[in-house]
This record gives structure tokens, C-alpha cells and sequence, in this order.
């Protein structure tokens, strides 16, 4: 069974007269797309940091080729879409650690310690989870956070004592790739599908 509560049943109706919009489409963000999507950012990156084009190709080929099937397993169960609020965060959470990473790496190459940007995104990363994790209740998306969080702590004071920031990037990145996805099939029960056969 997955640890992920069930979709709830639509609501029979507002109590009074609905808020009103704001010019626009609401905005609803799938947890799943934002796990595959973090997923294959992740995977690149740490594709991008083994230095091998023929093996890093192979790498990323199959995680797209997964986080497709995850994809079209989610539409086969049916999508279940944050609501407009909490998809409202997601995105800012997301362009936050956007942001953020990416004055990070104008910083820590003036400072020439860009081999600790690796470890810092990936903190950024899981922090942004384990916010998300505040508003939606969701218990295995703040282990995720957490997760990520000692990998980034780790990566970086590894990067601190010793050289080779690709091979650390790498290792990292792929690391990463495969937890966050792994996540996405636990949400759409591929996971508890296959622990079953």
C-alpha cells in the first residue's frame, strides 16, 4: 500500500458564493510531474558530471524512458493536482531554489569553490521538499527532503576535503535522479506493483 493518501472525492458544492478569480487559469501542479521533472533535471546533471558522453547518454536515456512510464501510469490512475494554493507554492519553491542556485554559482565561482555547488543545490533541493512536505502533510515527501538534505550536506563537506568535483557531481546528481524518481513511482504505486509480483 502506498504511503501516499488517497485522492479526495470532489467536493458537493461551495458554501456561499465561490472567491472570485483573478484574471487567468488557475494554475494546478502535479506532485508527480514535479518529482519526474526534478528527477531528470537531476539525472542530467549528474550525467553532465560523469564525463563519459557514450555512458552519460545511455544513463539519461533510460531515466527519460522511466519517468515516461511513470508519466503515463499517473494519467492511467488519474492525475491528483495540488489545488491552486499549494500549487502556488510549489512553483515559488521551485523558482526560489532556481534563483538562488543560480547566484550561488556566479558566488562560489569567484570564490573558486564551485565544487560545492553540487552539494548546495541539492540541500536547496530537498529543502524546497520539506516545505512542501509542511503544507501538503505528505510524510514520504519530507523523508525525501531529508534525504536529499544529508546528501547535500555530505557531498559538500566531502567537496571540501577532497578534489574531483565531477566524479562527485556525477555520483551525486545520479543519486539524486533515481531517489526523486523512485518517489514518483511510489506516488502512482509502481513501486507497491512490483514489491507485489
Amino acid at each position: 500500500m502506498s504511503a501516499y493518501p488517497p485522492p479526495r472525492p470532489p467536493g458537493r458544492g461551495f458554501q456561499g458564493s465561490p472567491p472570485p478569480r483573478r484574471g487567468g487559469r488557475a494554475v494546478r501542479v502535479d506532485p508527480v510531474l514535479v518529482e519526474i521533472a526534478a528527477g531528470l533535471v537531476w539525472l542530467a546533471v549528474g550525467t553532465l558530471g560523469l564525463g563519459a558522453d557514450g555512458v552519460g547518454t545511455l544513463i539519461l536515456a533510460i531515466g527519460i524512458a522511466v519517468a515516461i512510464g511513470i508519466g503515463v501510469e499517473n494519467r492511467r490512475r488519474g492525475p491528483r493536482p495540488f489545488d491552486t494554493s499549494r500549487s502556488t507554492e510549489v512553483l515559488r519553491l521551485a523558482a526560489g531554489v532556481v534563483v538562488i542556485v543560480i547566484v550561488a554559482s556566479i558566488v562560489l565561482g569567484l570564490l573558486s569553490a564551485s565544487d560545492l555547488l553540487p552539494g548546495l543545490a541539492l540541500l536547496l533541493t530537498g529543502a524546497a521538499f520539506v516545505l512542501l512536505s509542511r503544507s501538503t502533510g505528505q510524510r514520504p515527501t519530507r523523508w525525501l527532503g531529508f534525504l536529499l538534505v544529508g546528501a547535500g550536506l555530505l557531498s559538500a563537506l566531502v567537496s571540501t576535503m577532497a578534489a574531483g568535483g565531477f566524479v562527485s557531481q556525477g555520483l551525486l546528481g545520479l543519486l539524486a535522479g533515481v531517489v526523486i524518481l523512485l518517489s514518483a513511482a511510489d506516488r502512482v504505486g509502481l513501486v507497491e506493483m512490483l514489491r507485489d509480483r
